[in-house]
């Protein structure tokens, strides 16, 4: 097995600043790719202070202009009561329309200009979906799959054995692509004849074609790292092809990858566990960079206009998320910027350290204030990591503010990526396995230790959302006297009765199933509430969450409340009527900030931009 080591192309950076909407210029905004329409790409940000708002950027760069709040689409509203399927680039529209037990389908050109191509001979309600070059129409009833071409309008049908997951189809529509859990591994059906190729392939997720069809890329696990590979299409079904080619370099993981004309673009942390770039492989080339620090908060996606086809990704740019264009044949990339410039702040060194092996970001201010603190910054997850700056996720990027505002305070906070967190293989992931509370509290109290040694700090805090929120209670109990308060925002407090009542609940995966005489002793051992009586009012709790949240029930929150209350405990709360499992609006934001600088008694923090 070969492996490409890479080489560095310089990339050229277009800019074109659009017409900026009427927004904060410290406000996070984060944007996407929703739809492509034509020549324009529809973009969606995401921000606290407005909500969602949309914009329409020409692929060139050239012309933004603001959408609104609604997302535009080509589809009239009158037509919208109907099912409706339209192609990548919403060129094309299938309207689904149902009478007397059937569906029957009308195809449209919608643009560059609308009009009826006619009829499609197929009267089953089924799952629809536009070939990615638009030259046919694929249907999904059950196993049974159907294929009519736009051109010939000839059909073509097959049912497959069983259902598959992870399920792609080849931009011609040539193919369907799947994941078969019975025996472990990737299959390709070929609509032409029903004949069924399976891939050197056996990790879940999906096979990629390269437009033409020729080449094909997937992940495969080696020694616990998701690494890609490449081969040629025409070796499938070949116990030892020899095309194929491992492209990501030995404990890398990789986080998306898409082929754009014959180049196969790929995010990947080659450089470390936080360094996310953006890496390019062209058949009979090795691997090149494209560009560094990328955002992994939204798929890659491909857009084509005029026949040339452009790979959309993202990048966070201080307290905002911006799309860029590249080419396979360019050495330029174009930012689309309809939302003006939001800077992080300039008052804050930010450093990747590890404290006993685990690797975490050390924010820490530029003039430390007088008494400052220390705060551990844990994530939710736990199958999440940190991020140096602000994260590339907007459900974390709030609470990346937070932060900013306590080490522009004159404090210190440091991300942690404790045992069980995302990009360093999988036996780090599931060394948290049945050790909840126990191996994960032992990186925080290890990262206490050494940057106590190292910082001149008077106090020490812990703060996290979700799985990072439970870490905050469990510490309260479990080294108290390395701590001096805490804050859980939509935390878990109790796994047992979670699971018990939620035996669905994604958590399970940790402990190995639900309670149960094998597993008891792992939930009793990752308690919160062992220890709590001998609190006093020095330990400090805040307790966080938002009534509608649907991923940990608020009752886990309020009930341990109630339990803390009963013990005497120094605790606090703050709930927010209109949030869910993330706090997102701009009102509540700075009432957390102020919950956490008043109750854990933090000075010199401004909470307001």
């Amino acid at each position: 097995m070969k492996l490409l080591h890479r080489s560095l192309v310089a990339l050229a950076v277009v800019v074109f600043v659009c017409v900026p909407g009427a927004t904060l210029a410290s406000e996070i905004n984060y944007g996407s790719v929703r739809a492509q329409m034509g020549d324009e790409l529809v973009l969606r940000y995401s921000s606290p202070t407005s909500g969602e708002q949309f914009h329409m950027c020409t692929v060139d760069g050239g012309d933004c202009a603001r959408a609104g709040s609604e997302e535009p689409s080509v589809v009239p509203k009158s037509w919208r009561s109907y099912g409706h399927t339209l192609s990548n680039d919403s060129s094309l529209l299938l309207l689904h329309i149902p009478h007397k037990g059937k569906v029957y389908y009308a195809l449209y050109q919608f643009l560059p200009k609308k009009k009826v191509i006619g009829w499609v001979p197929y009267t089953k309600d089924a799952k629809v979906y536009f070939a990615k070059d638009n030259s046919a129409v694929i249907f999904k009833d059950g196993k049974t799959w159907t294929r009519y071409d736009i051109a010939s309008k000839k059909k073509v049908q097959m049912t497959l054995p069983h259902e598959l997951s992870f399920l792609s189809l080849s931009p011609k529509g040539t193919y369907v692509t799947g994941y078969n859990y019975g025996t472990l591994r990737h299959e390709v059906w070929r609509f032409a004849d029903g004949k069924k190729f399976e891939s050197p392939s056996s990790m879940q997720s999906y096979l990629e074609f390269s437009e033409d069809e020729s080449r094909l890329a997937f992940l495969e696990d080696v020694k616990g790292f998701k690494s890609l590979f490449v081969m040629d299409a025409d070796e499938m079904g070949s116990n030892s092809p020899s095309s194929l080619v491992q492209l990501t370099e030995p404990k890398t993981e990789t986080e998306d990858y898409l082929f754009v004309n014959d180049a196969l673009y790929y995010m990947a942390n080659v450089d470390g566990p936080l360094e996310w770039d953006l890496f390019r492989n062209e058949r009979g080339d090795g691997v090149s960079l494209v560009d560094t620090d990328v955002s992994y908060g939204d798929y890659l996606k491909r857009v084509v206009v005029d026949d040339e086809s452009h790979l959309a990704y993202l990048k966070v740019e201080g307290k905002n998320s911006y799309v860029r264009l590249v080419t396979p044949d360019s050495e330029t990339s174009t930012v689309l910027r309809p939302i003006r410039a939001s800077l992080a702040s300039d008052e804050i060194e930010r450093e990747v350290i590890t404290t006993d092996g685990r690797t975490g970001v050390l924010w820490s201010p530029e003039d430390p204030a007088r008494h400052p603190a220390l705060f551990i910054w844990m994530h939710g997850g736990p199958q999440r990591q940190v991020a140096k700056a602000y994260h590339p996720y907007l459900s974390y990027a709030v609470y990346d503010e937070l932060l900013e505002r306590l080490v522009e305070g004159g404090h210190y906070v440091y991300k942690i990526d404790y045992t069980g967190s995302s990009g360093y293989g999988a036996a780090f992931r599931k060394a948290l396995h049945m050790k909840i509370g126990d191996v994960e509290m032992r990186d925080i109290e290890n990262a206490v230790d050494e940057l106590e040694d190292d910082l001149d700090i008077d106090d020490v805090f812990l703060i996290g959302n979700s799985y990072g929120g439970y870490m905050a209670l469990r510490g309260m109990v479990d080294i108290p006297e390395k701590l001096d308060g805490v804050v859980s925002i939509n935390g878990v407090s109790n796994w047992y009765t979670l699971i018990n009542r939620i035996p669905s609940s994604p958590f399970k995966a940790l402990f190995e199933g639900v309670p149960d005489t094998r597993n008891l002793d792992a939930y009793k051992k990752a308690s919160v509430f062992v220890g709590m009586d001998e609190l006093d009012d020095d330990d400090k709790i805040l307790v966080v969450w938002g009534e509608a949240d649907a991923t940990v029930p608020v009752w886990q929150s309020t009930e341990y409340v109630e339990y803390a209350e009963e013990m005497g405990v120094n605790v606090e709360t703050l709930a927010f009527t209109d949030e869910e499992h993330i706090i997102r609006g701009r009102k509540n934001l700075d009432a957390l900030c102020e919950a956490v600088v008043d109750h854990l008694k933090v000075g010199g923090v401004s909470c307001r931009l």
